[in-house]
């Protein structure tokens, strides 16, 4: 059953809400929740919320006696980390709900049709939620994912980064949400015409703008955010705005948007850490330097989904990100580039051991390998 949206005044107790889709002020509210009584409802009222979209598959038929009259609280409060074997099926799942989205969007502004803000909001939320859970089983997914529609492809990994990006930031959810739908949308202009994917990204932004306006109930600050991400602090970029200027989402596009294009699957450039550093040497006069540090400390220098080559000349897939070591990330070992045979696959905790380091990054394909094949 597809999700719904519903005014705060029609909201019933048992609702699960998956996101807030309106309200005043800057709450901080959890991404998704129960509200099982009518205080509870009353208190996100006075806080501002004005619209929810909620899964009436989970709601709940019969409230408690006495349930606790408490708001949709901040995710963190009580979301352990979910073991990367158990989210895998799920975010799986989330990945190819958002393929499906991506295409119905493309293809509606293919055909000069309105896109259905409805769907952007569930497959928003459902990357926010596997993000929140954990953020290395979708970027894992997404990396080693490939579509032949480079456009589609582009800009579900925006998406997928900007989630796991928003959410290190720990922005209001109803933020987050905005973000994820800036990236999937941020150059849905260029499905007009392929001659678009052939020019530079500012070019088509009229065209996204375009299409955007004639899709009911976007917010605002998303169409400012794609308006703004190819604009450069210093001001060469498009439009010529100066740095005070350009919104923080604006910012954030600016690097997810940059760093996809340069790692993208299907054809990648540079490896994520010669990405890094190229990035990097567009601060501060192009990127937001403080904004691009954080983003690196949150994928990782070495993102899940990576190939990576030991010291030993072994070849394992990055799992896992280490926040305390960043170059020391949870790998499976499956091949021996020296030997040039398979070995048994095996987890290792980089940061738990002194024999392997990560020697560099390599493209499977060199191997004549498919990193689907190892997962």
């Amino acid at each position: 059953m597809a999700y719904q949206e519903v005014n705060i005044s029609d909201l019933q107790p048992g609702s699960y809400v998956v996101q807030v889709l309106q309200q005043s002020g800057d709450i901080v509210v959890k991404h998704a929740g129960w509200v099982r009584t009518r205080q509870a409802i009353e208190i996100l009222r006075k806080k501002g919320v004005k619209v929810v979209l909620i899964d009436p598959e989970k709601a709940i038929t019969t409230a408690p006696a006495t349930p606790p009259a408490e708001p949709i609280a901040p995710a963190e409060d009580f979301a352990p980390r979910v073991l990367f074997a158990d989210e895998w099926p799920r975010a799986e799942k989330t990945l190819l709900q958002t393929q499906r989205v991506q295409r119905q969007m493309l293809d509606a502004v293919r055909s000069d049709n309105h896109i259905d803000l409805t769907l952007v909001h569930e497959v928003s939320a459902g990357l926010a939620e596997s993000i929140s859970r954990n953020q290395d089983v979708l970027l894992c997914l997404n990396r080693i994912a490939e579509q032949s529609d480079s456009l589609l492809q582009h800009s579900i990994s925006c998406a997928v980064y900007m989630a796991a990006f928003a959410r290190y930031l720990n922005l209001p959810s109803h933020k987050v949400q905005s973000l994820i739908t800036a990236a999937l949308l941020h150059d849905i202009g260029k499905a007009i015409s392929p001659d678009y994917l052939q020019m530079a990204d500012h070019l088509a932004i009229p065209a996204s703008l375009n299409a955007l306006q004639k899709t009911a109930k976007l917010a605002g600050e998303v169409s400012l955010w794609i308006s703004q991400h190819c604009a450069h602090l210093d001001g060469s970029g498009v439009p010529k705005i100066a740095a005070r200027q350009i919104e923080k989402g604006s910012r954030m596009l600016a690097i997810v948007n940059a760093y996809e294009k340069l790692t993208a699957s299907l054809a990648p450039k540079l490896g994520p850490l010669a990405a890094s550093r190229q990035l990097l040497e567009r601060t501060p006069h192009q990127l937001d330097a403080e904004l691009l540090q954080l983003f690196i400390k949150c994928i990782g220098i070495y993102p899940p989904g990576s190939v990576v080559k030991l010291s030993s000349g072994k070849l394992a897939l990055v799992l896992e990100n280490n926040a305390k070591k960043p170059l020391l990330p949870k790998v499976k070992v499956f091949y021996h580039s020296v030997h040039q045979h398979h070995i048994p696959p095996k987890i290792l905790d980089l940061s738990r051991q002194q024999e392997e380091q990560i020697d560099s990054c390599v493209d499977l394909k060199k191997f004549g390998l498919d990193v689907k094949n190892y997962i």
